[in-house]
This record gives C-alpha cells, structure tokens and sequence, in this order.
C-alpha cells in the first residue's frame, strides 16, 4: 500500500511545475516566425484583408541576475493588403519593393538591432532604449493592428517566453490583468497538459479601450473591444515558446474629423520559435 501510494505521489510530483525561470545562454539566437491574417470591415463597403508575416531574431549578448541583454531584429517581412479597390504586396527580398514608397518605410524597421532586456523570473522584455513615437506609428493601420497585438521590438520577444507559474499541474486556472497601448483587460490561463518537457497553455482573453493617434496633423480615436483564443506550446525547462496559435475579433467605432465608422475585425495568427 505504501509502495503504491509512493508510485502516486513520484507520479503527481512529475507533473508539477516546479520553480521556473528563463534558461538561456549568451550567445544564443532564437528565429522567431510570426504570420497573420486580417479581415476587416469599416461598413459602407470598407472591406480590407491583409496578411503578413515576419521573421524576427532574438540574439542573447549578455545579462546579470536579473535580466538577459539581447537584441532583437527583423530579418525578413512579407505583407500583401487588398481593400477599397486597391492592392498591395511587399517582399523585403525583393529589391523593386524595397524601392517603394511602402519598401523605404519598411526598410528603417529591417535588419535593424533592437536592444532589449528580458526578465529572468516573468519572460517580459522591455527596449533598453525607446525611441519615440515615427511618422510611420501615426498610421492609422497601424494603431489598429497594435490593438490586435504588440509589434514592438519588446512585444515580440515577450512573445518568445513564457513562464509557468511555480506550483501549477494540468487543469488549474489562473488570471492576469494588463494594460497595453491603450487597452486593459483579463487573461484566463488553463494549464491543459504537461508532455516531458513541453506544456500546452489555453489563453482567453478579453480587452476593452480607446485607442488616440495624431495622424497627418488629424485627431483620430479607436474605441476596440476584442476577445481572443490561443493555445500555446512551451518548453517547461527553458521558458521559450514552441508554438503560439490565436484567433482574434475586435469590434469598435473609428472616430476622425467629427465622423464615427464601425470596425469589426477578425485576425488569426501563427507564431513558431526556433
């Protein structure tokens, strides 16, 4: 009896996340992939779909007991955009399209070293040196996609983490708030299952939150209410995420130059860590 009920315990014990934090070392890159897709919808046949995807790496250069030091760069960036008659397609490995109008913004976001420290304990990274606000954060795209999903350099390696907090086994719950560009809301996470060293994270969220940009010397206002699912995958010995997978809606009113248009938006996306 006592045999077995040691079975049980050795059993459950395997199971249990135990006291967690990021294990990397200096020199270590990590390929980032991220690809999404968007529709949208501003009424009055103001339909538009987009589909991006980027490669970002993640290049440990150093840390101390709290933080790693890293850099992060985009390396390659794909988008195609149709809507209201017109189209648009961008391939940083193609040399006409980074000659364009859309290729030279591009460019001063490609192959540029970001620096970043991330968190030993959380996972959470932050720009070593924030620059301010570009012309190119103005567009109104922009602002909207933001809602959807943080495309700072810290934001994506963020993104590459995740720790488990200490304690949890397969099916316990737990909740986080936060606050990001403009939205607050709630995160539900379920720890579904736990496979030798990977576990698979469900994540509900919900967001709510008005948005303000200045664009072109215009006011302009996003109030958003978004709700999103994914299931994640990450390696429980060294916090980076394996795979992320997430569907996205957000509804909403635009408001600029004293008129006010509906948004309803649905996104998808696939992230994959290397």
């Amino acid at each position: 009896m006592m045999k077995n009920i040691l079975s049980l315990a050795i059993a459950f014990a395997t199971f249990t996340v135990h006291a967690q934090e990021l294990k990397l070392t200096t020199g270590q890159k990590i390929t980032n992939v991220s690809r999404s897709e968007m529709d949208m919808d501003m009424g009055m046949g103001g339909q538009m779909k987009m589909k991006s995807t980027t490669s970002n790496v993640i290049h440990i250069t150093g840390g101390d007991d709290k933080n790693f030091k890293a850099t992060n760069t985009i390396t390659k960036m794909t988008m195609s955009q149709e809507g209201m008659g017109q189209s648009t397609e961008f391939d940083s490995d193609k040399k006409s399209d980074l000659d364009s109008e859309i290729g030279k913004a591009m460019a001063k976001e490609l192959n540029k070293a970001v620096d970043i420290t991330v968190n030993k304990k959380s996972g959470k990274a932050a720009e070593a040196n924030p620059e301010k606000e570009t012309e190119s954060d103005n567009d109104p795209m922009s602002g909207m996609m933001g809602g959807m999903g943080e495309k700072s350099a810290a934001g994506i390696a963020t993104a590459a983490f995740f720790i488990i907090p200490t304690g949890k086994k397969p099916g316990d719950k737990w909740t986080e708030s936060f606050s990001e560009a403009g939205m607050k809301g709630l995160r539900n996470y379920e720890l579904k299952s736990i496979d030798k060293d990977e576990a698979t994270i469900e994540i509900k969220s919900t967001s709510k939150g008005i948005i303000t940009k200045e664009v072109q010397g215009m006011q302009m206002e996003m109030n958003m209410n978004s709700k999103s699912e994914s299931t994640l995958r990450t390696n429980i010995n060294t916090g980076i995420v394996k795979k992320n997978s997430t569907s996205a809606t957000t509804e909403g009113t635009m408001d600029i130059m004293g008129q006010s248009m509906p948004i309803n938006m649905k996104m998808t996306s696939e992230m994959e860590v290397n």
